[in-house]
């Protein structure tokens, strides 16, 4: 069980969002919902001051892990690169009223997965000259306690918020999760499995000198590569876009060819259910061009990286596309 909640916590950690501009505060709008579900309790979050200091510039990162009933939370301060991590985890008692809590530190293996992320990358961008780049753990970790289903929990947190130190935390409210209605299964529920990949052109290795962890589940995968452009995959065509079907998906692999080019990207496991070979549609937006923070960051990841990898948004139907605004560029 402990193996699987560290994998769990790695795959929520591998680049769980739509990458678009992908600077730390557009990351953690995307991965710092105030409200998360995990065992039937939704968990709101809100930050607290005490003292001198502010919670004005924190961002949040967390997402949950349900099968183990934990909810993992890193907060950053852009102004100072203090930054801090935790997992809380929720189980229900047998009176339906209570709730257990146990506020834990993040796994050292979780840890280990997210160094080598897009996030632990541009933190040494932003801070060049830190001497580590491991969160620091809350002040202390209280026992374990049981609660109340309505009441608030505060968990202090020492991050340095502002011009001055002070206490900030996290302020903590629960509720039991409305049913969800049930809905149809749709082509669009399927999703690509990329973790542990290279990328290869022409035969040639471009990811780096070795395996980039991956960004875990998505619908449209992409990749930048400089001087072509971005190109966005799909499993379908997609209306208003300029697809073209030119790939297969087979076992751990996905191959297209798009020019005189050949494309491989190629994973340890398969990336599509049940293997294929699937056709694929392949978009190449020759227009759209990262930030500079975003490129250095991923040549971080592997020493010798050619690319920008991204699970892709569209923009919304309705829209027509143009050579510039063909995808989602947040």
């Amino acid at each position: 069980m402990r193996n699987r909640m560290y994998l769990l916590l790695a795959a929520l950690l591998l680049f769980s969002t739509r990458l678009q501009a992908q600077t730390l505060e557009s990351l953690a709008k995307n991965n710092g919902s105030p409200e998360l579900q995990v065992n039937g309790i939704v968990a709101t979050f809100s930050p607290f001051a005490e003292g001198r200091a502010t919670t004005e510039g924190v961002l949040r990162f967390n997402g949950a892990v349900d099968e183990t009933n934990a909810i993992w939370s890193f907060l950053v301060n852009p102004a100072t690169g203090m930054y801090i991590s935790y997992v809380l985890i929720i189980e229900r008692l047998p009176d339906s009223t209570k709730l257990k809590i146990t506020i834990a530190p993040m796994p050292e293996e979780s840890l280990d997965v997210f160094r080598g992320t897009v996030w632990a990358k541009m933190l040494e961008l932003r801070w060049p000259n830190r001497p580590s780049y491991t969160p620091s753990p809350p002040p202390s970790y209280p026992e374990p306690l049981v609660i109340n289903l309505n009441d608030v929990i505060k968990i202090p947190l020492w991050v340095n918020a502002g011009t001055e130190w002070g206490v900030v935390g996290d302020q903590i409210r629960f509720a039991k999760d409305r049913p969800k209605p049930g809905r149809d299964f749709t082509i669009d529920d399927v999703k690509f499995n990329l973790a542990n990949f290279r990328l290869i052109i022409n035969g040639e290795v471009r990811s780096g000198e070795r395996e980039l962890k991956g960004f875990g589940l998505g619908e449209l995968p992409a990749f930048y590569l400089p001087g072509k452009g971005v190109f966005v995959i799909s499993f379908r065509p997609r209306e208003g876009y300029n697809f073209q079907k030119i790939g297969v998906a087979d076992g751990n692999k996905i191959s297209f060819s798009y020019g005189v080019d050949k494309y491989e990207w190629v994973n340890r496991y398969p990336v599509l259910p049940d293997g294929g070979p699937w056709n694929l549609w392949v978009m190449l937006d020759p227009d759209f061009q990262p930030s500079q923070e975003t490129i250095e960051a991923h040549k971080l990841l592997s020493k010798g990286n050619c690319c920008v990898y991204y699970a892709w948004d569209l923009k919304p139907a309705g829209k027509p596309p143009s050579s510039k605004t063909s995808s989602s560029k947040k």
